[in-house]
């Protein structure tokens, strides 16, 4: 083994030199070539990563669309009775005005009446 080293020691001077003359940037270029490989392991990294984070994400998406899938069938179940609440309540409230009209006729004579007719011109015409 220690032939071996004498002989590398031996041709490696000589090697360089021939090399330098032949290709100058030879050591530059070298460098440069690390640098690379360590910029494209980080790159692979972090395209690991950006993954790991996407799968995540799909993951989580794929949860709120069963989410809003259950949710969106319990206010189809919902609706058709919260719109029969409503006219139900707005035939309630429409008896109720009527039945006010009536008490307010029958109980208190036109004169007696507390209307301003300033303030009755002044409302719109769409709440008379």
């Amino acid at each position: 083994m220690a032939a071996t080293g004498a002989v590398k020691r031996l041709v490696r001077a000589p090697a360089k030199a021939f090399r330098k003359a032949l290709f100058p940037d030879y050591e530059v270029v070298l460098r440069d070539i690390r640098l690379a490989f360590d910029s494209l392991e980080a790159a692979h990294q972090g395209i690991a990563d950006l993954q790991v984070e996407n799968a995540a994400l799909r993951a989580r998406l794929d949860e709120a669309h069963l989410r809003l899938d259950e949710d969106h069938g319990r206010l189809d179940e919902a609706l058709p009775r919260l719109t029969d609440g409503l006219l139900e309540e707005r035939r309630l409230n429409l008896r109720i005005a009527e039945l006010t009209d009536l008490v307010t006729e029958v109980v208190l004579p036109l004169h007696d009446r507390d209307i301003d007719p300033q303030r009755l011109q002044r409302l719109a015409a769409d709440t008379l």
